[in-house]
């Protein structure tokens, strides 16, 4: 199932990297998911997130109490206008889901638009397509919480 998001931030994107790549502002974007635990890793332009997050009432009877989620978005080097390329990877490890996606980062909207778009798969037989249906806008909401943070963390420091 497709998923896509646009996020515009009133930074240029050197500053929107710097942001995304902020060990403060990753937490306050798990902090703000209200997962009951987490791990950050940061190396270079690759920020990995693994976190446990109250599973969904739909889900539950699949993964239990609790849904863990890797995501790791790795960005390419800045092109000459500040633009830059990426990948979004979302795991739930011990479950057949994943979704593999682009991110893009750009001069735009307020000052810096940033889109996601993956592919969300639960190879499950039978119920895969069902479970990606009710998935999807849990997810997809985890996304967009990247811009009330990041309109936060900006203010603050503008």
């Amino acid at each position: 199932m497709q998923i896509t998001s646009r996020l515009e931030f009133a930074a240029d994107p050197k500053t929107v990297h710097l942001m995304m790549t902020d060990r403060g502002w990753l937490t306050e974007l798990v902090g703000r998911s209200e997962a009951t635990s987490h791990s950050i890793d940061i190396a270079g332009p690759t920020t990995r997130v693994e976190m446990a997050l109250p599973a969904p009432q739909e889900i539950a009877r699949f993964v239990g109490s609790a849904l863990n989620l890797r995501q790791t978005v790795t960005w390419g080097d800045p092109a000459q206008d500040g633009s830059r390329e990426g990948s979004l990877v979302v795991e739930v490890p011990g479950m057949p889901v994943t979704m593999n996606g682009s991110a893009r980062m750009y001069p735009g909207g307020q000052g810096t638009v940033v889109d996601y778009s993956g592919d969300l798969k639960v190879n499950i037989p039978l119920m895969g397509k069902k479970i990606e249906q009710q998935a999807a806008p849990h997810v997809k909401d985890a996304i967009d919480t990247q811009q009330a943070v990041g309109d936060d963390w900006l203010a603050a420091r503008g």
